[in-house]
């Protein structure tokens, strides 16, 4: 049991992480907070984060009422959130733009904006599409309490890098350049595809077998 929770709590962690990538919101983030204070920065960065937090944990908790009303089962969502996780992987194996991160529009006018912190930061930079169909599939395999707390727990601690990552983000810029960044997105983009694969096949499963029992059946 205690294998299980921590084989749970690792895929959690590291899917998030992956899908929410804070290094590459970093240049995002120093271009939008460009002219702002030291102080104004980090209030922005809070609310960014805050948001992010709200939104994840909001749909993580509403999941089963949203699949539920939309006659949704869980298997089909799995493998819906494997083609997106793929979709995003490809984009960041090749370092472009991720599908559902802000558009060049959102980016423009939240340049233009004198606080950026709940969009185009908090959604969808940090909290897009991705990592909100992430926790959504997440807490399909959380049955139990403690499995619910290793979800909400991991958002708690990738948002938590994430602060540290874009608090030190004109150092980081610095010291990794475009380069650096890219190669760092690819490797994320690899995790992601993996993951991907994991959440069709852990979806397409159970209804192949379904499908195999009823071929078989006398």
């Amino acid at each position: 049991m205690t294998n299980e929770l921590t084989t749970f709590a690792l895929l959690c962690f590291s899917s998030l992480l992956a899908i929410i990538n804070p290094l590459s919101a970093a240049p995002m983030y120093l271009a939008l907070t460009e002219g702002y204070t030291e102080k104004h920065r980090r209030r922005t960065l809070r609310t960014a984060l805050l948001t992010a937090f709200t939104v994840m944990v909001l749909f993580a908790m509403l999941g089963g009422t949203i699949f539920n009303f939309f006659g949704i089962t869980i298997d089909a969502f799995r493998i819906a959130g494997g083609f997106i996780f793929f979709g995003i992987g490809m984009d960041m194996l090749q370092a472009r733009r991720q599908r559902g991160k802000a558009t060049e529009e959102e980016e423009q006018e939240g340049r233009v904006r004198e606080n950026v912190g709940v969009t185009p930061l908090g959604i969808p930079m940090i909290t897009g599409p991705g990592a909100i169909t992430t926790v959504m599939v997440l807490m399909t395999q959380a049955p139990t309490s403690e499995r619910v707390g290793i979800v909400l727990t991991s958002v708690a601690l990738v948002l938590a890098i994430s602060w540290a990552v874009l608090s030190a983000a004109p150092r980081l810029v610095k010291f990794f350049g475009t380069t650096g960044l890219n190669v760092m997105t690819r490797i994320m983009g690899l995790l992601v595809t993996v993951i991907a694969v994991q959440f069709i096949i852990d979806g397409a499963r159970p209804i192949l077998t379904a499908i195999l029992r009823d071929a078989l059946r006398p």
